[in-house]
């Protein structure tokens, strides 16, 4: 920057940063000249505390970011202060955060989830607002993420990273065909000859035994049962059937892989510049399907021309392609998009106390089953020896405009954007299971599979190559029932969004001490969707489809004003929001006939077209914004903000109609739902020391209401029965934040921690039915209407990095990095087994706290005018192992019983819990007897370690009879606590039962041999320590 005034020497200062969308100040200092003298070079400092900012905002480039273990700019965005996993901010998904790229927003028009894929090396600037967005920022209300990549001015940019970790099964397991291992769940019972020909309860396996695996009559059972010529089929035959239908690869075979890399130079001396960007990102599934891995290509290009030194002009095109599995196997999608590959981090998945899991990244606002957490019946276990369980799903979306920057004077400027996104969504089922569809491989199947289900033909469906290809023909396999059949693939989608975006902003500097800011932006979209649940075997209310096509507009006007007096800095602003559905909406009643089966038409808005329809409601709101700064020294200051933010609803939720298979309407959105509204307030404090750390305290209140939900209705002839969305679902989010920073020096880092508190509940009733005695027995009964407990959430990332020193010598600039995470663990309601509930308790159990510590090593080299960037990456540093499953789906996961259906209560109730997980519960309402100790949920027993299981008795006068001991434990060692004496009893397989030593009970405490493990051990424990390696060339 340079300073230039008659009878003063010429100022010139160097390395000025210029933050986005904040004001930044620069004083000259130089001499009195009369004439011409020397320039006067000055070098900026970088100043920690930013005095105009009244609101919590991280400002990091992009070479901050290159030594950390991350692997997107995503997963960086995640451990800041406020931000979890998937960048929920302060408890707000990623579909309400504003994202965007060089100008122009990549905000999604389906559900509003923004494309986030960029490549890191593209990166120049960052900057994560998460409280205190300015008037400027429409159509969000968590938070606000803005990127500007590289610009090539003056010399040319190529810059490469490549990183690579090597195949692996993401088990504590082991690799390989793990659930094809002697003991594995799906495996044991049929092919161990100890048990498979008598089955499991024949004599060869105790009780314990017997309930660690699927119930098997034994093939001696199933060939009495067969008929006709199946009857000439011998055991040997049938274990050719099985291995023929298990003969899939259950194998993780590839590998986590990115390339990333940027590209950018002059044009000669026109003012032309370019900069292409170019992400490519593999993660494979844990259960390989169709598709074995998820994968993302994405290419970011601008181009940039100075018309004239004060208008600046950027053409702009991004596309980005995901293709993977369908997140549902069966019902209506709700999530659009390709299941992400590879493990959850949290053990119990994505999201907080109070959100359903979602075993995948934060995409899209369902919950949903995803791969790892499959419901545990004889469904969806199929997914782990199938191969089209899943239909395949594609997403791409394509972003171009441009936006025009002009400075008017030295006061005064606007910036111009247009932009144009397609998304196209499509999901089918992979490939039709036809005769002549012989999957991998050439071999031939074996004389007994041609015998049971035919040789098929071409243009076929035929059985035969189970499990390749998909069919509507059902079948189960013979033995483990396993669905390796039809009725898969439900999941179709064809549709098409467009919008159209307009921007304008103006920011003049009336004087010294006033900023004014104002704009509006405009959004056009363009719906055309059809997708579904197809099921032609079947028939459930889940096969249904929708089919509509509308072009909603959403517009915001903003105008805000920045003020500077006697040190205090405010700004004060008002935004008006504006949505049109642009559509006509049907004045059906609550319980209309139209809804029913019997009124069949077309699928979508056809079926209405006899009904009475006005305009949806046009939606205006004026929301005010204001932040103010109060500057108490040069490295200090307090702040505080206020704002109150809208954001359009979903598609979905706007315009659904769900029509199930029978033609009744099953789901219906409705565009005259206001916008869901967001008040939030924040107060902090920064704080600069030793002019080389940034300490910031702070602490936020959100209230969030209108925000929708779904009300069943139901006529008196339970005709007419279909959920509707309302705007009753509200919650609030409050917490404290605390963050450390320091990004100089060989030692340099940071240390984030967010205590965060969220409840949410219902306004009025979650059923409204027309038979007012029905409605009045809901009524006496429902609880969907209380407000769910709020808990503690407390959670924690540190980075920290030490630089070797030039002095060091050949070890100068080696770099060693450790970067972790803390988070308290996930609370739900559990008051017992078989699915107990105690009115008025909830959110009473809390899981084992999770910590997480990754390391990156690296080393640069400078090769003539180039730098590379050596490096190896090690996730789970200390190899710490964490169960992975999901409270809220206890069927699903590790746990599996078939057919009682009792994994996870055999678990819950064998561990030891701590008493204040019952505080709100009498003993009277105790459902059963738990011995008091310190176990949670996540606690577990070693695989070598014995189990020894605890039988809990309430007096000692339900001790078995010593003559009934064998009939009940065939073998092994087994504990008896009297719940009322607290005495123990040991049964060891023989003999009578006799009071046990207290070094044996002590010993089985110490060793948890009395935890009762979930079935499925191969994915019990997911995520061991892995090591990946990569290069980064500069130029």
């Amino acid at each position: 920057m340079r300073a230039e005034i008659i009878g003063y020497k010429t100022a010139v200062e160097i390395d000025v940063r210029v933050y986005i969308d904040l004001t930044t100040t620069i004083n000259f200092s130089t001499a009195v000249e009369a004439v011409a003298g020397e320039a006067v070079e000055v070098l900026a400092e970088r100043p920690l505390v930013q005095p105009d900012v009244a609101g919590t905002v991280i400002n990091v480039s992009g070479s901050d970011i290159e030594n950390i273990p991350v692997r997107s700019v995503g997963d960086f965005i995640s451990q800041q202060a406020g931000v979890e996993q998937g960048m929920t901010i302060r408890g707000s998904g990623v579909n309400e955060t504003a994202f965007v790229v060089d100008g122009i927003s990549t905000r999604g028009g389906r559900d509003g989830t923004p494309t986030t894929a960029i490549a890191l090396t593209s990166v120049d600037e960052l900057q994560i607002q998460t409280g205190g967005m300015s008037a400027s920022v429409g159509n969000a209300r968590g938070g606000a993420i803005n990127i500007v990549t590289k610009d090539p001015r003056d010399r040319m940019i190529l810059d490469v990273l490549i990183n690579q970790s090597p195949a692996s099964s993401m088990s504590f397991a082991g690799d390989g065909e793990i659930v094809k291992d002697a003991d594995a769940y799906w495996w044991k019972p049929y092919k161990d000859e100890t048990v498979n020909s008598a089955g499991t309860a024949g004599g060869a396996w105790d009780v314990y035994e017997q309930a660690q695996y699927p119930a098997f009559t034994g093939w001696d059972a199933h060939m009495a049962g067969t008929a006709g010529s199946d009857t000439l089929l011998t055991k040997s035959d049938w274990l050719d059937v099985f291995d023929w239908h298990h003969r899939k690869n259950t194998e993780v075979t590839e590998a986590f892989s990115s390339i990333d890399m940027t590209f950018g130079m002059p044009l000669g001396g026109t003012g032309l510049r370019f900069l292409v960007s170019y992400l490519a990102n593999n993660e494979p599934y844990f259960y390989p399907q169709a598709r074995a891995s998820f994968k993302e290509n994405s290419v970011h290009a601008k181009l940039l021309y100075d018309l004239n030194p004060s208008m600046k002009l950027m053409a702009f095109v991004k596309t980005a392609e995901q293709t993977g599995t369908a997140h549902e196997a069966w019902d209506m999608l709700r999530v659009p998009y390709p299941q992400r590959g590879g493990t959850p981090l949290y053990p119990w998945g994505a999201g907080g106390a109070n959100s359903t899991l979602v075993f995948s990244s934060n995409q899209g606002i369902s919950p949903t089953e995803t791969l790892i957490n499959q419901n545990g019946d004889h469904v969806g276990k199929s997914v782990i020896f199938s191969w089209d369980r899943y239909a395949i799903t594609d997403y791409n979306t394509n972003i171009m405009g441009a936006t025009f920057t002009h400075t008017l004077n030295a006061k005064s400027f606007y910036n111009l954007g247009f932009s144009m996104n397609e998304e196209t969504f499509v999901t089918e089922p992979n490939s039709r299971r036809l005769g002549s569809n012989e999957g991998p491989g050439s071999e031939s199947p074996p004389a007994a599979v041609t015998q049971l289900y035919g040789s098929g033909g071409t243009g076929q469906d035929s059985l035969v190559w189970t499990p390749w290809g998909w069919t509507s023909d059902g079948m189960s396999n013979p033995g483990s029932g396993t669905r390796l059949g039809g009725h898969w693939a439900r999941g179709r989608d064809n549709s098409t969004v467009k919008s159209t975006n307009i921007n304008l902003d103006y920011t003049t500097q009336l004087n010294s001490t006033n900023q004014v800011n104002a704009g509006f932006w405009l959004s056009m979209y363009d719906y055309d969707m059809e997708y579904g649940s197809s099921d032609s075997v079947i028939v459930h209310v889940e096969r249904g489809a929708q089919k509509w096509q509308k072009t909603p507009t959403q517009a915001g006007l903003y105008a805000e004003d920045k003020l500077e007096f006697k040190g205090m800095i405010a700004t004060v602003g008002l935004s008006m929001d504006y949505y049109n559905p642009n559509t006509d909406w049907w004045n059906f009643g609550d319980y209309a006939r139209d809804l029913t089966a019997k009124e069949k038409g077309e699928i979508g808005d056809e079926r209405f077209d006899d009904v009475d329809a006005e305009a949806a409601e046009t939606q205006i709101t004026f929301n005010p914004k204001i932040r103010i700064a109060f500057p108490i020294t040069v490295n200090s200051k307090l702040y505080f903000n206020y704002g109150t933010y809208r954001q359009q609803l979903t598609a979905q939720e706007s315009f659904m109609i769900w029509q199930a298979w029978r033609g009744e309407v099953h789901q219906i959105g409705d565009p005259n739902n206001p916008m869901p509204k967001t008040v939030s307030y924040e107060v902090g404090y920064e704080q600069a020391l030793r002019d080389a750390y940034l300490l910031r305290v702070g602490g936020y209140y959100k209230d969030s209401s209108l925000q929708p939900k779904t009300v069943w209705y139901q006529s008196i002839d339970s005709e007419v029965s279909y959920n509707r969305s309302e705007p009753y679902n509200y919650s609030d989010t409050r917490g404290l934040e605390f963050s450390l920073s320091k990004n100089m020096g060989a030692l340099r880092g940071y240390l984030n921690y967010t205590y965060s508190v969220r409840s949410q509940g219902n306004f009025g009733w979650g059923a409204q039915y027309e038979n007012d005695v029905t409605q009045a027995d809901y009524e006496l009964t429902a609880t969907d209407h209380y407000q769910i407990k709020p808990v503690a959430e407390p959670f924690a990332s540190a980075n920290l990095e030490y630089v070797a020193p030039k002095s060091m010598g050949p070890l100068a600039d080696f770099r060693v990095t450790l970067n972790g995470g803390w988070r308290a663990g996930r609370h739900f309601t559990w008051v017992g087994p078989s699915g107990a509930t105690i009115p008025g308790v909830n959110n009473n159990i809390q899981m084992r706290d999770f910590f997480f510590l990754n390391a990156r090593l690296s080393k640069n080299f400078n090769l003539g005018g180039s730098r590379v960037m050596v490096f190896a990456d090690v996730q789970n540093l200390l190899n710490l192992k964490y169960m992975y499953f999901s409270p809220y789906n206890p069927s699903g996961g590790p746990f599996e019983s078939i057919p009682t259906s009792t994994d996870w209560d055999n678990y819950m109730t064998s561990l030891h819990m701590p008493t204040e997980f019952w505080n709100d519960v009498s003993e009277d309402e105790m459902t059963y007897n738990n011995i008091t100790g310190d176990d949670r949920p996540g606690t577990y027993r070693e695989r070598d370690v014995a189990f020894i299981p605890i039988e809990i008795i309430a007096t000692s006068a339900n001790l078995p009879a010593t003559e009934d001991l064998p009939a009940l434990i065939q073998t092994g060692d087994v504990l008896y606590y009297v719940h009322d004496s607290g005495d123990w009893y040991h049964w060891n397989g023989s003999g009578s039962l006799q009071p046990a030593s207290a070094s044996f009970v002590d010993q089985v405490k110490d060793d948890k041999a009395y935890i009762d493990m979930p079935n499925e051990w191969h994915r019990t424990f997911l995520n061991p320590r892995t090591i990946s390696v990569g290069v980064r060339v500069s130029f």
